[in-house]
């Protein structure tokens, strides 16, 4: 599915329309269809720690504001089986509830809480990153990797910034910010100080 927004918002502001679209897909499963989702930064939906959705949105900015963003969400509905090289790490609601679901079935209930948590994200951001902590087991205390073209750090998880980017406590203390990257998590998970 693919969506034309246009939040009024600031360019800087706009990781959270992708933030708000990975809370829509986990709800849906969750409450929807009662299938297991976890959200890992930013965009990717987890069930039983596989792939089941893909999320990615690519904005038009101007002026340091946004003008539009292209939405596309991929979930995982109705597939048996994956290929040998992703048969490990991608699944679909067939393979996590048993059911047969049309795609259509599931598409109405995402549209309609889309709209909601679409609308969250422009007027009340707070409560949509709030939400989005909930639904994630690594948004807090997880050891992670995260790769940003040729550097990588390491560090634990500690929430979300105001504005949707990935804060990252390093080993000497220090936070960083993470707006862009692949996160990798490290499988030990580590208590809040």
């Amino acid at each position: 599915m693919s969506l034309i927004l246009r939040p009024e918002i600031r360019a800087a502001d706009s990781a959270i329309i992708t933030l708000a679209a990975a809370v829509t897909v986990a709800e849906t499963l969750e409450l929807d269809f009662n299938a297991p989702a976890d959200i890992k930064w930013p965009n990717d939906i987890l069930a039983s720690g596989r792939k089941i959705c893909g999320i990615l949105v690519e904005s038009a900015i101007e002026n340091g504001k946004l003008q539009y963003a292209v939405m596309g969400i991929g979930v995982n509905v109705a597939q048996r089986s994956f290929p040998g090289h992703i048969a490990d790490s991608a699944t679909s609601l067939l393979l996590e509830t048993g059911r047969l679901v049309e795609p259509e079935d599931f598409l109405t209930p995402l549209l309609d809480r889309l709209e909601r948590w679409y609308t969250a994200a422009t007027s009340a951001p707070d409560r949509l990153l709030a939400r989005w902590e909930e639904l994630s087991s690594y948004a807090r205390d997880c050891a992670v990797r995260v790769e940003s073209g040729d550097e990588a750090i390491e560090g634990v998880t500690r929430g979300l910034t105001p504005r949707g980017a990935l804060i990252v406590e390093l080993g000497d203390g220090s936070r960083r910010e993470i707006v862009s990257g692949e996160v990798k998590l490290r499988r030990s998970v580590v208590r809040s100080q």
